[in-house]
């Protein structure tokens, strides 16, 4: 009975059933993945391609105001399609890194009245980083683009 033409049928049938079932999901995730990334896409702003003289326009909006005074200003960088500005000060700041993070976003990142800087990096993020002695030990905060909606 193992081996009738009935059970054989039925489970072709069952077989054919579970391939069917398979390959709908399949779709429905593909569409589904398909429709994320278009959301995605469509919910960032678009940005631009960091270059050098980005680099620069954004240094020169920097090193303005860091001429005086014992902090300094050391450049910035493009570190994974995000444009990072550090500052070196001499010795770490007597307050707490919330409020460390308050002042440096208030006090430190670029105001609207950097438009150039602004329009050159558009959708860009732009980190401000704060360090004594090494930048990798920074404290760090993103700053949003005044000209931009949103």
């Amino acid at each position: 009975m193992k081996n009738s033409p009935k059970n054989k049928m039925n489970k072709a049938i069952y077989g054919l059933s579970l391939m069917l079932v398979w390959i709908s999901l399949s779709g429905c995730i593909q569409s589904n993945a398909a429709t994320t990334e278009n959301d995605v896409a469509m919910s960032t702003p678009p940005q631009k391609r960091i270059t050098d003289n980005t680099l620069k326009v954004v240094n020169a909006a920097f090193y303005q105001t860091f001429v005086l005074g014992e902090w300094r200003y050391k450049g910035a960088r493009n570190l994974g399609g995000k444009i990072n500005a550090y500052i070196q000060i001499p010795a770490p700041l007597e307050m707490s890194k919330e409020v460390q993070k308050s002042y440096l976003r208030t006090a430190i990142c670029p105001s609207s009245a950097h438009s150039k800087m602004w329009d050159e990096i558009g959708g860009t993020p732009l980190s401000i980083h704060i360090y004594t002695h090494k930048q990798k030990h920074s404290l760090y905060v993103d700053c949003k683009n005044p000209l931009m909606a949103g």
